[in-house]
């Protein structure tokens, strides 16, 4: 029961915590002067693509080349626009060294390992579901059933083993000299040197 209030409350707190991804929506900040030549562009190839003249032909490069160098002046301008607004005082001057530095994290999709494999959770709540049934299946309640034979096993009594010999000062002595100086003391810091010098 409590296993199951666990898994219950993770998953939950899961999905709560997930934020929820809405659609990008399409900025359209081209200038008009772009899409017109855009709309030439499409409507000179396909003249081309019809005809195979060079007048066409020729007509189609004029078209692409200038299309080319008002896109080249629009990112010029828009680059020199972001520097102009980059300030000192802000510390905005700094953001774009800052984000340059970081190592791009990648956040690869997840598969569920079935037979056969199902299709990839590439977004965060699609992740969040998938590990919220991970769970489920793996915080599963114990199994309480007794193995009769585990408990008649620890319900035999012990028996007692023979009490150790005990043994001599001389013993201890000569385990003492058959010490090695170089080994490492343990937890209670005493070296075999200091051992030897007790003797």
């Amino acid at each position: 029961m409590e296993t199951n209030n666990l898994i219950n409350m993770t998953q939950n707190t899961a999905k709560k915590a997930t934020p929820s991804t809405e659609p990008l929506r399409a900025t359209n900040n081209v200038p008009y002067e772009i899409k017109r030549l855009i709309a030439e562009k499409r409507k000179a190839r396909a003249t081309w693509q019809r005809t195979h003249t060079p007048d066409s032909k020729r007509n189609y490069n004029q078209i692409s080349n200038k299309l080319k160098s008002k896109m080249h002046e629009l990112r010029d301008e828009s680059f020199k626009a972001y520097v102009s607004s980059l300030k000192r005082d802000d510390s905005s001057i700094w953001k774009p060294i800052k984000n340059r530095r970081k190592p791009t994290e990648s956040q690869p999709p997840i598969r569920k390992n079935t037979t056969p494999p199902e299709p990839w959770a590439k977004s965060d709540k699609e992740k969040a579901d998938l590990f919220a049934e991970h769970l489920s299946e793996v915080c599963t309640p114990h199994y309480n059933d007794q193995n009769q034979e585990v408990e008649q096993e620890l319900k035999t009594p012990i028996h007692q083993q023979d009490r150790l010999k005990p043994f001599t000062l001389k013993e201890i002595k000569n385990e003492i000299k058959k010490l090695n100086h170089k080994k490492v003391p343990g937890i209670d810091l005493i070296t075999a040197t200091m051992l030897k010098e007790l003797l």
